[in-house]
């Protein structure tokens, strides 16, 4: 069972189908959320395309909606993320919360419990080139770059080592 994750103010709780589609649906409205995401600003996703988008992440691993405490105390959901052995996409939908460390926090709440759950590596199929801003966020929670990939048609993607876990939970980490 998925537990709910907290970072202070930040909250990932598990995904809930089929309602959370329709939350989802703005944030993948949004060009430059598809653009960072999907590397296509012009993609048209609609309930179908979110629900299978939802279903292929939960076939693989855990997935999440992203909330923030709001100043009067309640919850907004801003976006999503999911915790596959093979990927750990994240999507901050609503603009206002981009370029805040959300997503940096969100990475730290997830690669904690990959460590709970006793993986001991994780894998990002890549970030495109042009969001250097995740890139930054991967990096400094311990993936390495090593190259781009291109593939013609296809926006450029930076690749990235393995995060070893082991390494980045240090003596004793994930203990009970």
């Amino acid at each position: 069972m998925q537990p709910v994750l907290t970072d202070g103010d930040i909250r990932l709780r598990p995904l809930a189908l089929p309602a959370d589609i329709a939350l989802a649906l703005p944030w993948y409205g949004d060009p430059e959320a598809l653009w960072f995401s999907e590397g296509a600003p012009d993609l048209r996703c609609d309930g179908d395309w979110v629900a299978g988008m939802y279903r292929y992440l939960l076939d693989r691993g855990e997935v999440y909606i992203i909330e923030a405490a709001t100043p009067d105390g309640s919850l907004l959901a801003i976006g999503d993320c999911a915790l596959c052995p093979e990927t750990l996409p994240i999507v901050i939908g609503l603009p206002a919360y981009r370029s805040r460390g959300v997503g940096a926090r969100v990475l730290r709440l997830l690669v904690g419990r990959a460590i709970v759950l006793g993986w001991g590596r994780l894998r990002i199929k890549g970030v495109y080139t042009h969001n250097p801003r995740a890139r930054r966020m991967f990096e400094r929670a311990g993936f390495r770059c090593n190259g781009v990939r291109r593939v013609r048609g296809e926006p450029d993607m930076w690749t990235f080592k393995d995060l070893c876990l082991e390494a980045a939970a240090g003596p004793g980490a994930g203990a009970p």
